[in-house]
């Protein structure tokens, strides 16, 4: 074979590995601080800052030269729908809860952070202090409960009204300040929010009297990244996070986490 032709086909051999190392990860992310929102027009928080983390690996470990483009959206509908776009590159980051209903439209990466959901009452509201069916109707009874609705907040109000309050009248908002303010000027309001919105919403609404209701807390679940069907991201986004010296065991993940909760958020929501 003439020498050129080698020369040439070896060239193209090497333009066409670097275009294949060259990518593109389109993060489409639900506003909602500390996760994941935009400050003095730069985007930051605890989802955006682990996926950067990520880009990094896939830079240096697997080589593949990978871009992150970032895009916002302002209801989780908006964003639930872009997320799980048949794309291979697509990623969601939106605080979302691993349940098995969303694994049916979506994949989920493994999870980064447990999710644990408060129960709140006004802070004049009497205490509730065991799961007594007695106790529960006597604290909870003539509240109605907010919620929003599709969340595992709204399963856990539902639980509730089942178990314990059968009479009880749910009213919907949408989003958790919302709740929150609620609760806090009526007395005969509760609902559940998860630690995180209401840690953050007590840390920038010092004047509101709301009180967690400890007994009937839940910590059952978990926040994943939410990728299209079939993606490569969801194996490679384990390795990163759960493989041998991963990143969940990293003073970087810690770090992250504190800068945005604090050491005893911290502590009681990292995965181990």
């Amino acid at each position: 074979m003439n020498k050129f032709v080698v020369i040439a086909l070896f060239l193209i051999f090497n333009v066409f590995c670097i275009a294949q190392s060259n990518d593109t990860l389109y993060v489409n992310y639900y506003i909602q601080t500390p996760f994941a929102y935009i400050e003095s027009g730069i985007t930051k928080g605890i989802e955006v800052e682990i996926v950067n983390e990520y880009a990094n690996w896939l830079r240096s470990k697997k080589k593949v030269n990978v871009t992150t483009k970032f895009t916002a959206f302002s209801t989780f509908d908006s964003f639930f729908a872009a997320a799980k776009k048949n794309d291979k590159n697509n990623f969601g980051l939106g605080s979302v809860t691993i349940n098995t209903d969303r694994s049916k439209e979506i994949d989920f990466t493994t999870a980064y952070l447990k999710n644990v959901a408060f129960c709140v009452t006004n802070g004049h509201a009497p205490d509730v202090k065991t799961k007594n069916p007695d106790e529960i109707m006597r604290s909870l009874g003539s509240m109605s409960a907010l919620t929003i609705n599709n969340t595992s907040l709204n399963k856990y109000v539902n639980e509730l009204k089942k178990q314990y309050l059968q009479d009880l009248k749910i009213i919907y908002q949408t989003d958790e300040i919302k709740i929150l303010d609620e609760i806090a000027k009526n007395v005969l309001s509760f609902g559940y929010v998860d630690a995180v919105g209401f840690w953050f919403y007590l840390k920038n609404n010092p004047g509101k009297f709301l009180k967690m209701q400890k007994i009937l807390n839940q910590s059952k679940e978990e926040l994943g990244f939410i990728i299209p069907k079939g993606s490569q991201h969801k194996a490679l986004f384990n390795e990163f996070f759960n493989g041998p010296g991963g990143f969940k065991v990293s003073q970087a993940y810690r770090g992250i986490l504190e800068k945005y909760l604090g050491a005893y958020m911290t502590q009681n929501m990292a995965i181990n």
